[in-house]
Order: structure tokens, then sequence, then C-alpha cells
């Protein structure tokens, strides 16, 4: 096996933080597992053995190991394995490696024994008359005879130094907004102009994002011949240009050179990067223009490639946000059931997303009696999971103030109306539960019927009370009675259960939910919970759940 010539990563996580990583070893393995080389158990987007480094003799690859999520390189999706260079960005999971150069001092393949000597300038010589010139003394020196005319050398020289300038700028990470001046200032630089733009393309308009100059206006004719045509544009003098000569732009501001080219990435047109100058002796030429296309080419890959960072940290940030949202309202939800005399509760919920809209809870009343409660906010999702937190808190304060529960839930709506967008609504089921007799007062706001499985072999729906709450601000909720006798089970649960749809379309249905409650009145209260889960699961197959999942099984004892 050849020697492997040691490389540094940088390992980004979730969470931002960086640290540096030595590929020391071939095959270097990372993923979830705990023997791979660089293990991430705490990241469940990655596999067990998710990618690998590969030293080749001359060059570190990275390929996928056929991960379930997969990998991608400088935002493309790794199909093969990828030969890695110095800046490639890796995605792996919730991971982002940063391919460094190989590390300094590192096994290299020993040069020709040649001679040298150092002229004046700081080039070297070698006997057979060929120049190797370092980064720092790269340039066009007028002390030469027989060569270029000043002004050519010195354009030339401008044209070396702002690239050489560029690749050190552009390299470097720099948050996007300032990129765009930078790249502007590099471009009037390179090519000796005084006056541009740079214009990016933001939902199918052209954006100014930096430019330099007063008064400064682009000829649509410009604009639009390089975005339509992806071509660059070159006017040596625009008094001359049939396409620009009736231009009142370009006559106003006295133009008379100018060049305008496309910010185009691989597959797209992002912008447009567009200079002039009035400059009558000099006008911009042909290798001026080659110049400002490659540099807008460069550019609009590090403008897409900062964009990318951004979208990522972006969605690093969220999906730590939402990570911890889900803790705080899982934190909301009763974390054990309470223990009564006569009663057995179990409860459950399960959202789609990472925080969801449903809500349950158990709420001890001053009469000694349970506030039981299942709701549904409209719609998933952080803005749901709000009004759901929301709702708990005016939930609890009435507890403490009202025992009626159809008043309860009347004040409730109120305050609900007041404290909700119009777009939303929440659907609920209210019970206030004797533990010791069974008796329960109940109010049904516009929620699935929950249903009462008796020893009898009856089954009831419970549907006395009202709308859903938060639409119309005064509505005087109607009571319902009724009794638990030992044995008895009541299940109460979200639309999520009920409208569940598997591969063909078909709903999971109210009446699996009663006829399951019906056949496990033997069973305790969180067995009968389970077994409903059990058959949701298998009536889902393949297909998750479309909406957050809630459940509350009581049982009289």
């Amino acid at each position: 096996m050849p020697e492997i010539v040691e490389s540094d990563i940088l390992l980004i996580g979730p969470d931002g933080e960086s640290r540096p990583i030595r590929l020391s070893a071939s095959p270097y393995i990372m993923g979830r597992s705990e023997s791979v080389n660089l293990p991430m158990p705490g990241d469940t987007m990655l596999s067990r053995q998710h990618c690998a480094f590969e030293w080749t003799g001359d060059a570190w690859i990275v390929r996928d190991m056929g991960s379930k999520n997969g990998t991608t390189v400088n935002g493309l999706n790794l199909i093969r394995e990828h030969r890695l260079s110095p800046g490639d960005r890796i995605v792996a999971g919730r991971q982002i490696i940063e391919f460094e150069s190989q590390k300094a001092g590192s096994t290299k393949p020993a040069p020709s024994p040649l001679e040298f000597v150092e002229d004046e300038a700081g080039a070297a010589i070698r006997p057979d008359s060929t120049f190797i010139i370092r980064l720092d003394s790269a340039n066009f020196s007028s002390r030469q005879s027989g060569g270029p005319s000043s002004i050519e050398l010195e354009r030339a020289n401008r044209r070396m130094e702002a690239l050489v300038r560029a690749g050190r700028e552009l390299a470097s990470f720099k948050p996007i907004e300032s990129l765009f001046g930078i790249t502007l200032d590099l471009a009037l630089d390179a090519v000796g102009a005084k006056r541009g733009i740079l214009m990016t393309l933001e939902n199918g308009e052209l954006v100014t994002r930096a430019h330099k100059g007063d008064g400064f206006r682009v000829s649509s004719a410009v604009r639009d011949k390089v975005m339509r045509e992806r071509a660059s544009l070159l006017v040596q003098d625009a008094s001359n240009d049939s396409l620009l000569r009736a231009s009142q732009t370009i006559v106003q501001q006295k133009i008379k050179s100018l060049m305008a080219v496309p910010l185009q990435t691989e597959s797209q047109v992002i912008g447009i990067l567009y200079v002039d100058t009035p400059n009558i002796l000099y006008p911009f030429d042909a290798e001026s223009l080659s110049l400002l296309t490659v540099f807008a080419n460069i550019a609009a890959i590090r403008i897409e490639h900062a964009r990318l960072v951004e979208v990522e940290h972006a969605e690093r940030l969220l999906t730590h946000d939402l990570e911890q949202a889900a803790d705080i309202q899982r934190s909301l939800f009763p974390q054990s059931p309470p223990v009564l005399p006569g009663l057995q509760l179990s409860g459950r919920s399960l959202p789609c997303r990472s925080v969801g809209g449903d809500y349950f809870d158990y709420v001890p009343m001053a009469d000694g009696r349970i506030f039981v409660v299942v709701a549904d906010v409209s719609g998933k999702g952080l803005a749901a999971s709000l009004l759901m937190s929301s709702l708990q808190a005016r939930v609890h304060a009435l507890c403490e103030l009202q025992t009626d529960v159809a008043k309860l839930v009347s004040r409730l709506n109120h305050s609900t109306k007041a404290n909700t967008p119009d777009n939303k609504f929440i659907t609920g089921f209210f019970a206030a539960i004797d533990p010791v007799t069974g008796e329960m007062e109940y109010a049904n706001a516009g929620h699935n019927p929950p249903v009462i499985a008796r020893q009898n072999g009856k089954v009831e729906l419970l549907t006395a009370g009202g709308p859903v709450l938060g639409i119309l601000p005064n509505i005087n909720y109607v009571g319902g009675r009724t009794k638990l006798e030992t044995g008895d089970l009541l299940v109460m649960y979200s639309d999520g259960v009920s409208e569940a749809p598997n591969a063909k379309d078909e709903e999971f249905g109210e009446e699996a939910v009663a006829q399951i409650a019906a056949s496990c009145l033997d069973r305790s209260a969180d067995e009968v919970l389970m077994e409903i889960a059990r058959q949701l699961r298998a009536f889902l197959g393949e297909c998750s759940p479309t909406d957050d999942v809630t459940m509350v099984v009581a049982r009289k004892l």
C-alpha cells in the first residue's frame, strides 16, 4: 500500500463548533458506529458507516458507503468517489467537513536535482533558461529591455496583482454581504476601471449589491443582452456601437468603453458585473474582457458557496432551535399519569414534525376531580406548538377559578379568540372526572367524539358541547354528563389517529378506535393505548403519520 500523506480536515458540528481532524489512516471512516475512525453516535442522520476518506497514492478521495441519507460534496450528491481539493466542503448527516491542504512537511515525490541561481527580481533561473517566479515577485519589470511599453506593463502588473489578491480574498471565508463589495473592488482593480456595479438575481429581479461611481445607471440594452444570452460584452467605443448609440443612459453618462459579464456558475446566471470608463485614450481590450469573464465566474461560484454556507448555518440553527423547542414541549406534557383511587389514566402524544400542535393534560381541580384534556391546534410545526403552550397555560389558570366545565370552556374560547390569529382555531375535549364515583362532566369543542366502551358491550360517543375554539367569541358551550362504571373504558384522541391515511389513501377511522376499545375491556389503560397504537402502525404500513397523533385512555377501576 502506498505511503499515506496525512491531511487535515475541519469538522463543523450542528452547534457551529469546529475542530481539526488528522486523516492518518486509509480508509478513514466516519459514521454513527463506535468502531469507526471518526465516530458520531449522537448524529441520527448518519449511517453506522457513512462515508470514507481514502488515500490513492497521490490524492485523498471521499466516497459514500451506501448511507441512508447520502453525502454531498460542494452541494452535489456524492454518487461516485470524489478526488478532494483544498476547500472542498463535504456534508454528512448534520456534520460539515472542510478538506484542507495536505499537511506541511508530508512525504512528497523528491524533485529532480537542478541547480538554480537568483536574479535581482527574485526569480530563480535554471541553466536551461526556464524561469520559476515566486508569488510575491510575480510581475513584469520595466527594467527589461525591448519588452512591452510601460503602459502595457502597468496593465499587466495590475492584472497580475488583482488575480493574486482575488485568490487570497475569495479563498477565505467571509459573510456573503461583504463578498459583493470585495468582488467589485477586485474587478475594478483588475481592469483599471473607476466605476462599476454588481447586481444579483433575486426572485427574478436584478438587485444592486455593490457599486462604485455617482449617478450610476446601467443600460437596459446591455443588461438584457448579457442576462439573456449569457454572454460577456465589450464595447470599446460606445458612440460607434449600433446597439448603444441611441441609448440615453450611455450618452448622458459620457461612457466611452464598457464591459458587462454574467456572474455565472456551472448551471445558472446569478447576476451581472458591469464596469465602464470615459477614458478615450485607453479603452478596455479583449484581454480585459477575458480577465473579467473568468473573474466573474470565480466570484459567482464563491458567492453561491457563501450562500450555501449561510443556508447550512441557518438550517443548523433552526434544527437546534427545533430540538430545544421539542424538549420544552415534551416537558409541558404530563411526565406520568396521576395515581388516583378508582381511575387509571394513560396518555401519549407523537408530533409528525419536531414539534406539534396536539395537547393532552391531567389537571387536579379544587373539588377533588381530575380535569382531562385532549386538544388539537390547527396546522403543524412551530406556530401550532406556540399556540398549544398558550392553551395549556390558560387551561391551568381556569382550572383554579372554575369547576363548571361548560363555563370553563366558554371562558377558554373567549380568551382563545382574543389571542389567536384569524386563520387558526383549536378543537378540544374537556372532562372533569370524579375518580371515586366515576361521575363525569364534559364539553366537546368541535373535537373527534371520544368513545366509552361499556362492560355491557355498548359503545357511546360524547358529542355535547359546541363549535371549535377561537372562531366565535361569545359562545355558551353546553355541558354533557355521564358516568363511568367499573371496567368501562374512555378513549380520547386527536384526528391524527382517526384520519391517518395508508398507502391506498384509506383512513384509519373512528369505528376502528371504538372496535379496539370494545375488544380490550379486560386490559389496563396503558395496554389499551398501546394496542391502538400498534394497530395504527400496522394499518399505515410504510407510510408515516401526516398529522400529530395523541391519545388518552381512562379506565374505571
